[in-house]
């Protein structure tokens, strides 16, 4: 009789216990509810802002790769993109989109900047690629010409002998090499279209240009007209790549600091261009 007059007094007093403890409103738990989102929100932005790395306190160099890699990483797949700074300064790179291309422009810059959504005006590089439907018309689409034969030559060392064209306002030096398709020309009447193919020539000997899946073609003017005169075109399996600039051999050699990349971005200890 004593243990079970204990057991009613335990109870009774479990019951009281829970009599007295406050209760939490509906508007209490949605509180609740709704500051652990805001929680998890704050941290979901934080890791997001953690992500993209700010680029305004880094080297070119490594500017260049956290900008590299956020193009990649945007735009996916498999991307040529400049692996090297310009001498002394940063890249500007803006990423735009027009019809059925991607357009990167290069802008030179004193101080480190984020990747632009937007265009810029006085961009100095532009890189644009689109994809077709094959292989086969994306090597079509570069339109190089081959090399005629039965015409008169000329050499440019290194081995290297162009066909040359033309008449009295506008001189072409035509040659090959790999797979590429090289051709400069000269609109002046000042017959400097052998003393750049000579440069060409001797420079390609030390940077080779990115290795087109079937055809490549560079064409080269003197004088330099527009920001888009020079022109180094070529296909990777169906995606067909341009890159353009205004100086001929800037743009060649800007052109061979071009690095396939996917997800990371490929630097070099080569600073200097």
């Amino acid at each position: 009789m004593r243990k079970v007059s204990l057991l009613m007094l335990a109870a009774s007093g479990a019951l009281l216990l829970a009599a007295c403890q406050p209760t939490t409103p509906a508007s209490d738990h949605s509180s609740a509810k709704t500051s652990a989102s805001s929680q998890s929100k704050q941290k979901e932005d934080a890791s997001q802002t953690s992500s993209s790395q700010d680029v305004s306190d880094l080297s070119p160099k490594d500017a260049l790769a956290v900008i590299n890699t956020q193009l990649t990483q945007d735009l996916a797949g498999e991307l040529y993109l400049l692996k090297t700074p310009p001498k002394n300064g940063y890249w500007q790179v803006s990423s735009t989109a027009s019809g059925d291309q991607t357009i990167l422009q290069y802008t030179p810059s004193d101080t480190s900047q984020d990747l632009q959504k937007t265009a810029t005006a006085q961009w100095q590089y532009q890189l644009t690629w689109r994809d077709y439907t094959s292989s086969d018309t994306a090597a079509a689409a570069v339109n190089a010409e081959p090399v005629q034969s039965g015409l008169s030559t000329v050499k440019l060392g290194q081995g290297v002998t162009a066909t040359q064209t033309g008449g009295p306002t506008a001189h072409y030096l035509h040659w090959a090499d790999n797979k590429w398709v090289l051709t400069v020309q000269d609109s002046s009447t000042h017959d400097d279209a052998q003393p750049l193919a000579e440069k060409v020539v001797s420079q390609l000997a030390k940077t080779a240009l990115p290795l087109p899946s079937d055809k490549g073609a560079v064409t080269l003017v003197t004088p330099a007209t527009d920001d888009s005169g020079q022109q180094v075109i070529w296909n990777d399996g169906d995606r067909l790549y341009t890159f353009t600039g205004q100086d001929a051999l800037s743009t060649l050699r800007w052109a061979a600091s071009l690095s396939k990349t996917q997800g990371t971005a490929a630097t070099s200890s080569d600073d200097s261009q």
